[in-house]
């Protein structure tokens, strides 16, 4: 026979465990939260670009920062950027899909130069704006403008609201 002492035992413990599991919910549950409003980017380049040139609201090839933004990148930023630019010889990204975190962009340029006008070549990476459709969607999107990539006429129907420019 159980005696009136293990009852009680087993009712302690069957108590702390669902304390224990409603805490730890609660838990999982913030934690869900919190990681759901971090940009995780699919292209290291891209990161690096982001890291390097990140302002308050605009992310400029010609505004590098001393030094690069450590630790989390948080999607409520990079919505705020109204002005985006990288120059894929300093960062040779190869996958442009990572836009989709600039929602309030107005202007994009995507430009492979050198320092001096006689550096200038052809990005070879051919599918670095597969993604470019990710966009598509943008409201306040007003410019892309696309300098020595290989990029076709095609481009200014994944960008149906911006002016297109193409070199």
């Amino acid at each position: 026979m159980v005696s009136l002492q293990e009852k009680f035992n087993g009712k302690k413990n069957m108590e702390m465990n669902y304390t224990l599991s409603f805490y730890l919910g609660i838990f999982t549950i913030i934690c869900m939260i919190v990681v759901s409003r971090i940009a995780f980017f699919k292209d290291e380049e891209f990161l690096r670009a982001v890291r390097d040139t990140m302002g308050k609201n605009r992310m400029s090839l010609a505004h590098k920062r001393e030094k690069p933004i450590k630790g989390i990148i948080w999607k409520k930023d990079l919505k705020n950027m109204n002005f985006l630019s990288i120059n894929f010889k300093d960062y040779h990204v190869k996958d442009v899909s990572d836009l989709e975190y600039f929602k309030n962009v107005e202007t994009i340029i995507l430009t492979y130069m050198g320092d001096n006008e006689e550096d200038i070549g052809m990005y070879d990476e051919e599918h670095v704006l597969d993604n470019l459709n990710k966009v598509r969607d943008f409201n306040k999107l007003r410019r892309v403008q696309l300098y020595h990539l290989n990029a076709d006429k095609s481009v200014k129907n994944e960008c149906p609201r911006a002016i297109v420019f193409i070199d």
